[in-house]
């Protein structure tokens, strides 16, 4: 049935107030921001805007201190020290680092109780404590020297993991800004307290608080640095990234250098970050999440401080996610007015079970959950005992950290390639040079130019894999999604310090299990979406599962087309005048005065 051409008549405010329930200055001033397209907006503002790098520069300081934090343990905790047992004295045999000899008089093996650091007892954080050899039970279990460094990095992973999916639930609903903040704040002052902590405990929940942060600064910092910056930079963001994390890596190194005591080090690599507190007046809010929130006095405000420190104005009417409707799909608006209502409050609350109950969502995220333990377990496992590379711990600590710097290179291949072929290629030449690496086991030149080799795989892989997880998820769970992920994937980082205790099982064992997992997460990666050239989706019904997902399952069945009439949806087609759809199911006439 043919619809009846209607007759063109201006909307009237008063109209529009009455069915919308709001005063008509109210209406019409928040219809300036309705249905606009945040990557439209971004793209516009051009793809190096002052604003947006200012913002991501704040974004990215968040990695050098994650970096430093994390690094400053594989240089502070192992210290030289001789056992000055009395027994063992006068004896001729070796008293450095020896934490048990057997007795002449008794001829069992004894334990020893009295050292000397060498280095100065306020050298390391074990000496400080007398950690080293602490007792029969852990010398047994533990080995030696290893268990302060396993301990600290372990607590402190774990508050990370514990965290993250929280901060990450709550970033999606109340927003990236606050959620960053308090994070980052809690870190510094954590890892403040770390300096200046009387014992080892003190230093522990420390420790554990610091961790906590670093769950806000890696999930959340990632997320509003991909909320930020123009598509047309976003395969650009790893490269600075890197650059940032491997300033952070060497940083420690040099500061180990210049000053011998831990505390020393450990106040000097924190305390500059007492300075992010400024960030309160400088961070705003991510536009994705003003967006997809409909958030308009936010908007508005990001808007014209994009438009002061850009210096260009930009033209809202071609920043929309749609054009008006035509006449012929004016009915299907009106059908479509009350499930999208719906949808708009659904894209603002998302939830855990959300992700749950939708099967290909949950498929990439168990996939990723997968990946992101292996990259994890690689990454700290081959970092933390950089030292143990080469004779002289300090050349294994900066190599390990400079052969990160080629990693940045991939970028070419992600604007090229994709991020799905660039994280897969990476994991899998991962395992090759890991399983090859099991043929030349001890310290020797091949053994560590294919570790190094294992690195700069892993470190491709780090470019690749968190883009394309940030990417392919929708923003109104990207927080969320990002956050469970990176929650299962912090029980890599947890069990990396112990990844030399597989050496029990064989020698080769440590290499033989990160190859084997790498070929499995490899392949893993090929069954996700590619990401290249693709706006990021709005919500959970824009989510694309991949090739392989419907090569299994099939593609979904198809539906009849609605309109979704929601600022969060990428897809959305509303006219742009009228944000609730309510307004044209109630008042007919009205609505035959906007259809044209």
């Amino acid at each position: 049935m043919k619809m009846k051409k209607s007759v063109e008549v201006a909307p009237d405010p008063q109209a529009i107030a009455e069915a919308a329930g709001t005063r008509p200055g109210s209406v019409l001033k928040a219809m300036n921001y309705e249905n606009l397209d945040a990557e439209k907006i971004l793209t516009n503002f051009g793809t190096f805007g002052f604003y947006q790098m200012f913002v991501y520069a704040m974004a990215n300081l968040g990695f050098f201190l994650f970096a430093c934090e994390t690094m400053i343990f594989s240089l502070i905790s192992e210290p030289e020290f001789e056992c000055r047992d009395p027994e063992l004295l006068s004896q001729t045999s070796e008293i450095q680092n020896v934490c048990e000899y057997i007795s002449v008089e008794s001829n069992i093996t004894k334990y020893c109780r009295n050292f000397e650091y060498p280095n100065g007892k306020s050298a390391t954080l074990n000496s400080e404590f007398d950690l080293v050899c602490e007792s029969e039970a852990n010398t047994a279990f533990f080995g030696t020297l290893k268990l302060t460094a396993e301990l600290s990095m372990s607590t402190f992973m774990l508050g990370s993991m514990i965290f993250t999916p929280i901060l990450s639930q709550l970033a999606d609903r109340y927003g990236r800004r606050i959620t960053y903040l308090l994070p980052l704040w809690m870190t510094v002052i954590a890892n403040v307290g770390c300096a200046m902590a009387p014992t080892y405990s003190i230093f522990l929940i420390c420790r554990f608080i610091a961790g906590v942060g670093t769950a806000g600064i890696g999930t959340i910092g990632f997320v509003i640095i991909l909320e930020t910056v123009a598509p047309a930079f976003r395969s650009h963001t790893p490269l600075v990234s890197t650059i940032i994390w491997v300033s952070g890596y060497c940083t420690v190194g040099l500061v180990h250098m210049a000053f011998e005591s831990w505390r020393v080090q450990y106040f000097i690599l924190s305390a500059p970050f007492l300075l992010t507190f400024s960030f309160y007046w400088l961070l705003p809010e991510s536009l994705h999440w003003l967006v997809t929130h409909e958030k308009h006095d936010g908007v508005s405000k990001y808007i014209k401080r994009s438009t002061k420190y850009n210096r260009r104005n930009i033209d809202l009417e071609i920043c929309r996610s749609s054009t008006t409707p035509s006449l012929e799909i004016e009915e299907e608006i009106l059908q479509a007015s009350s499930l999208n209502k719906k949808s708009t409050k659904d894209a603002s609350h998302r939830n855990f079970l959300d992700i749950l109950t939708n099967l290909p969502m949950l498929f990439q995220l168990s996939s990723h959950c997968f990946i992101m333990i292996v990259m994890n377990f690689t990454y700290w496992a081959l970092s933390l005992y950089s030292t143990d590379l080469h004779e002289n711990k300090m050349v294994g600590y900066f190599l390990s950290g400079l052969v990160e710097l080629p990693a940045a290179a991939a970028i070419f291949a992600l604007a090229y390639i994709g991020r799905r072929s660039v994280t897969s290629m990476a994991l899998l030449a991962q395992a090759f040079a890991m399983f090859i690496a099991c043929f030349f086991p001890g310290k020797n030149a091949t053994a560590m130019t294919l570790f190094l080799l294992v690195k700069v795989f892993n470190s491709v892989a780090w470019v690749a894999e968190p883009l394309l997880i940030g990417e392919m998820s929708p923003t109104s769970t990207r927080n969320m999604m990002y956050g469970i992920i990176g929650f299962v994937g912090e029980i890599g980082s947890i069990i990396a310090p112990y990844f030399n205790r597989l050496k029990t099982i064989h020698e080769a064992a440590p290499a033989m299990a990160v190859a084997l997992m790498s070929l499995i997460a490899g392949l893993l990666a090929l069954c996700s979406p590619e990401t290249k050239d693709k706006a990021m989706p709005e919500d959970i019904n824009d989510f694309d599962p991949g090739e392989f997902y419907h090569w299994i399952f099939g593609n979904p069945k198809s539906v009849k087309k609605n309109i979704v009439i929601n600022a969060s949806s990428t897809a959305s087609e509303k006219p742009p005048l009228l944000s609730p759809p309510d307004i044209i199911v109630e008042n007919n006439d009205l609505k035959q005065g906007v259809s044209q």
